[in-house]
């Protein structure tokens, strides 16, 4: 289904180009297709401190078909609402913080 590279010492991580809905796993690295029309990528159920996903706007269609990230009842920045990510060759990782902040956002 993907490709694994090693992006933590002794952590597989897979690439994975998405283009529809789908359920994010830690360690995915993800190219994400959005030329077909907007669509979701929720994120793990259960994280742990220091877990990471990393995003990719493919195609450079977010500012036009947004890419939101659904929070799966963890915070993303602190915040209790799911990601929109509206900007147009958008790059950024998310790695998980605890409880308190969630999610926290990292740019390219």
């Amino acid at each position: 289904m993907g490709r694994y590279i090693n992006a933590t010492p002794g952590q597989a991580s897979t690439v994975r180009t998405i283009s529809t809905t789908y359920q994010a796993l830690v360690n995915d690295r993800i190219l994400a297709d959005a030329t077909g029309g907007a669509f979701t990528i929720t994120l793990p159920a259960t994280a742990a401190v220091g877990d990471e996903i990393r995003f990719v706007d493919l195609a450079n269609t977010f500012d036009t078909a947004n890419l939101t990230i659904g929070r799966n009842s963890h915070k993303i920045d602190g915040q209790t609402s799911d990601l929109t990510v509206a900007t147009e060759g958008a790059a950024f990782a998310l790695v998980y913080s605890g409880a308190t902040h969630g999610w926290k956002l990292l740019e390219k």
